[in-house]
């Protein structure tokens, strides 16, 4: 059996040709280095991620790696995001979606566009009289990060030091082996993190005011409400799921059309393109590169036998490039139309904020677009973050006039 490295600088900057020769000579891989089959192939993975069979609940074992010296540090990580509501199984998932769903309803996250395009000038303002900017620590971070403190009452002051605790988060929730210092760092800033957010919930129901994180802690299913560590919880998903996705959303599709001038022309002179062109922009180097499954039962992917317990990592990257799926899918077509991308998840994990996700994009692609009508890449030398879970840029240099 060949072995294919997912591990490379050179893949994580451009994975498509390993995933390609993986799709074709073998889509359902084993690889021993993440003890886990990995699929390549559009159909496997769709199929896969919306099966009852195939579970999200990883027994605890979310991140691993470490000296016996840090598993207490480890263990401590994997049970705080055990409890998340994407590492849960129904009927805890049916019960935490419910309530969330319930309060961030699409009309109002809707709701926030003003905002969103408020804060966006004001990023654009701070820097257009420089002529140049590092796209992802001036623009794509901070405009998720005002977003979520503005509809969480955050202050501003306290932003950097979410970011910095949103980014350890992923940190070790990608790495297939995390070092003792990742760890290490992740756990500091994740009990900073909770006592951060437990603090903000008890102010908030102190205040009996009407805030979103008072709607959550008073919102019910079936009778049932959300504990205030619950509650605490759900703030740090939605947090850190904003920052990540977000930020690397915007920052990837800017590079991508860079990359594609013709596309890029092709948007400013047609904002109305914005809708399908932010949709293209998650098939085509969306921030989510993996999912991961658990098997609950003996069972089959593609012919290949699968047995109970075994870990898939479901590549939806490699979904949103397969030709049997999409026609020419190694080409950014920010007009395509037939785009059932794998990009926000399907089923009944389909992603939570996939509204507000779309929303800041689309007003942020467009404005920088519109705004810097010469936008060019700075550099030709770009680092790709070494993660298996999310694909974004360490940093996207830029200049404009």
């Amino acid at each position: 059996m060949q072995i294919y490295d997912l591990f490379s600088p050179d893949f994580y900057a451009q994975p498509e040709p390993t995933l390609d020769e993986m799709r074709l000579n073998h889509p359902v891989y084993w690889c021993t280095r993440l003890e886990s089959w990995v699929l390549t192939r559009y159909q496997d993975i769709s199929t896969t991620i919306r099966n009852a069979n195939f579970s999200v609940d990883r027994n605890g074992q979310i991140a691993r790696g470490g000296s016996p010296a840090l598993q207490e540090k480890l263990n401590f990580c994997n049970n705080f995001f055990a409890s998340w509501m994407v590492f849960s199984d129904p009927p805890r998932h049916t019960f935490l979606r419910n309530i969330v769903s319930g309060v961030f309803t699409p009309s109002l996250m809707e709701s926030y566009k003003l905002c969103i395009e408020d804060l966006t000038w004001e990023l654009i303002k701070n820097v257009s009289a420089k002529g140049e900017m590092e796209l992802i620590q001036d623009f794509a971070v901070p405009l998720p990060a005002l977003v979520t403190a503005k509809m969480f009452g955050i202050s501003r002051t306290h932003i950097t030091e979410l970011k910095d605790w949103s980014s350890s988060i992923f940190t070790l929730l990608g790495a297939d082996n995390a070092s003792d210092e990742a760890i290490n760092a992740t756990y500091q800033n994740l009990v900073k993190c909770i006592t951060y957010f437990h603090m903000l919930v008890e102010e908030h129901r102190s205040s009996k005011s009407d805030s979103l994180i008072n709607q959550l802690a008073n919102a019910s299913y079936c009778s049932a409400q959300l504990s205030t560590q619950e509650v605490a919880t759900m703030c740090i998903v939605m947090m850190a799921g904003a920052y990540e996705t977000t930020t690397h959303l915007i920052a990837n599709g800017i590079l991508a059309l860079l990359q594609n001038p013709a596309e890029l022309n092709k948007l400013k002179d047609n904002p109305a393109l914005i809708d399908s062109a932010v949709e293209e922009v998650f098939r085509y180097c969306g921030p989510a590169f993996s999912v991961v499954r658990r098997a609950k039962l003996d069972t089959h992917i593609n012919g290949q036998n699968i047995q109970a317990g075994q870990k898939i990592y479901c590549l939806l990257h490699a979904g949103n490039h397969d030709p049997e799926r999409f026609h020419q899918p190694s080409k950014l077509d920010i007009s395509r139309q037939d785009n059932r991308h794998l990009g926000l998840g399907l089923g009944i994990h389909f992603c939570l904020g996939a509204v507000l996700t779309r929303l800041e994009t689309k007003v942020a692609i467009n404005s920088l677009v519109q705004n810097f009508p010469n936008i060019h890449l700075n550099s030709s030398k770009l680092e790709w973050i070494p993660n298996l879970a999310m694909r974004g840029l360490k940093k996207l240099p830029i200049a404009f006039s």
